[in-house]
């Protein structure tokens, strides 16, 4: 094990508690997605902290980094990408049930170009059914596939009146 910096003197007493939470979902490697989304929890958790500052994820992805070397995806950014991930669904049944088949990709455009969720979900739901690209899904959201498939509703038909 790494040893790991948690004595910063900018860094709050609370960050090394914080460093092993996380680092606790990181190790439990068991499904990228539901991975990911434990870490966005996580630090959603703790970020209530009355001196909580973004430069706690910029230490975290450092230090996760430094303990976990063959692990990628825990940069600032991607962290960042966690927290809006665990945001966007908030229950924990998303990230387990079918959405975990999709890749971590897909999850990213879902949540920086679709701000609600049912579409989130439809669009999710289609990405699996019709096993879409990645650049398929970014086409079909540019293109409002949704309103165009989900929305297309009937034309409505004139009743005539009997008199």
């Amino acid at each position: 094990m790494n040893v790991i910096p948690t004595d910063r003197p900018s860094m709050p007493d609370w960050y090394p508690a914080f460093l092993e939470a996380v680092a606790t979902h990181v190790a439990a490697d068991n499904n990228t997605v539901l991975t990911n989304w434990s870490i966005g929890q996580e630090i959603l958790r703790w970020q209530p902290s009355s001196d909580w500052s973004s430069r706690a994820i910029d230490h975290l992805s450092t230090d996760l980094t430094a303990r976990f070397p063959t692990r990628k995806g825990l940069s600032a950014r991607n962290l960042r990408y966690m927290i809006t991930f665990a945001e966007s669904w908030p229950l924990e049944a998303y990230a387990r049930g079918p959405l975990a088949r999709l890749p971590w990709y897909h999850h990213l455009t879902l949540i920086q170009k679709l701000t609600n969720r049912t579409h989130r979900l439809w669009y999710a739901r289609e990405s699996i059914d019709n096993k879409w690209t990645h650049a398929t899904l970014k086409a079909h959201i540019a293109n409002n596939f949704y309103r165009t498939q989900h929305l297309r509703t009937p034309p409505k038909s004139k009743k005539k009146k009997t008199t």
